[in-house]
């Protein structure tokens, strides 16, 4: 066993490329919502939906997600033998739910005052993170609607974790195999799952099917975590990668077929597709940070919008729908295009720094209070890691990758 660090706070580096792309998901996220709210009074065609595709903005959030909490769980089980489920729930929760309960606070706070109408379901459906399943037969309260995501992501954080937990209890590559299998069932089952849940008369199961059915994106993420390194995955990736262009092309591909054709492509086929590639293309961001892309991602203003990207997610709705009239009022500029956007960003830097910041800070002391790592060389997050929603890990870095973030 390597020996305790007394330094809880080591040197941290940052994988490349993961906060642009947070940057790239969170803008076609925002450009989407915005070009909606154009449509409403003027035409907007098929190719605009296609270029400003948020559906894939999130998909992207969600192969990070899948990769990154993959990626860190793998290695503190490299590190110390054992993942600490109890640390990653507690870093989880103080990552998420401070700026989450921030915002539907204040939803909560605009309702009391008579601002918004307020549902007993949606709320609760937010706080507790069902509201993919909730929101899918309807959702009455437009200020809460994109919190479906957030519900998708937390159910993942509480299952995966241990699902991983008790397979990697088996040594070797027989833990890593056995890991493998969940995301394996998940991307099999979902395209079928989609297609027969859309067929139904149920607004429920038809909103779940056509919608928020979007596990497997994640576990493109979680698989390529556990596969990046062996000779057979390796062997793929360069085979995919041989063009770099070649990615990002058949997203193009999907995005246009996607906004012409939207459930019929995506059900049975679209999803799989440009989550499949949505991930190789990830990984091989983060592997070439001096090309061209390689170096818009990582520039410093993109890297700050992708640090901001949670917040960002979080207000956005608030400020972009069409119905906020009901909470801006008179105030027309701070309620459409241009001043909705400044008010996100600014929104969103106030949480990041009155919110989020400490809560991360606080995350640390407990960590340490409670010594969840105290049998390694050092905990899987420290205070650097407060400056980004990519936290880090301190071991060395894995073959033609960067150290972890989270």
């Amino acid at each position: 066993m390597p020996a305790v660090s007394s330094d809880p706070t080591p040197e941290l580096t940052r994988i490349p490329s993961l906060d642009g792309l947070r940057a790239l998901s969170i803008f076609l996220v925002v450009s989407l919502h915005t070009l909606q709210r154009y449509s409403i009074h003027h035409p907007v065609s098929v190719g605009w939906y296609a270029l400003f595709n948020g559906a894939y903005g999130v998909q992207i959030f969600f192969v990070i997600s899948g990769f990154l909490i993959t990626g860190l769980l793998l290695k503190e089980q490299r590190k110390r033998g054992s993942i600490s489920l109890g640390g990653f729930y507690l870093r989880r929760a103080f990552r998420i739910l401070p700026p989450l309960y921030f915002y539907i606070g204040f939803i909560l706070l605009m309702g009391w005052i008579g601002h918004l109408a307020l549902n007993r379901t949606d709320v609760f459906s937010s706080l507790f993170f069902f509201h993919n399943f909730a929101s899918a037969g309807q959702s009455s309260m437009w200020s809460l609607e994109h919190l479906w995501s957030i519900s998708v992501e937390e159910q993942f954080y509480l299952v995966w974790p241990l699902i991983l937990f008790l397979c990697m209890r088996r040594r070797g590559i027989a833990g890593t195999s056995s890991a493998a299998i969940f995301p394996l069932v998940i991307l099999a089952v979902s395209p079928f799952a989609r297609v027969l849940l859309g067929h139904q008369k149920s607004p429920l199961l038809h909103g779940i099917g056509t919608g928020k059915l979007n596990y497997d994106f994640i576990m493109f993420g979680c698989l390529l975590a556990i596969l990046q390194g062996t000779p057979r995955f390796e062997s793929l990736y360069r085979k995919a990668t041989r063009h770099w262009w070649l990615p990002p092309a058949i997203i193009a591909v999907c995005s246009v077929l996607s906004a012409r054709y939207q459930h019929y492509f995506d059900l049975p086929l679209g999803y799989t597709i440009s989550g499949a590639v949505v991930a190789i293309f990830l990984l091989w961001c983060t592997r070439n940070p001096t090309s061209v892309v390689g170096r818009i991602l990582n520039w410093a203003p993109i890297v700050r919008i992708g640090v901001l990207s949670y917040s960002i997610y979080l207000w956005q709705t608030l400020f972009l729908h069409s119905s906020n009239s009901e909470v801006f009022g008179p105030l027309p500029f701070i309620g459409t295009f241009p001043g909705n956007w400044l008010g996100v960003f600014l929104v969103a830097n106030f949480s990041y720094y009155v919110i989020e910041q400490p809560a991360l800070r606080m995350r640390v002391r407990l960590i340490k209070a409670f010594h969840f790592y105290s049998s390694i060389v050092s905990p899987p997050e420290g205070p650097q890691c407060a400056e980004s929603p990519s936290l880090c890990s301190a071991s060395p870095s894995p073959p033609q990758s960067a150290a972890t973030n989270n």
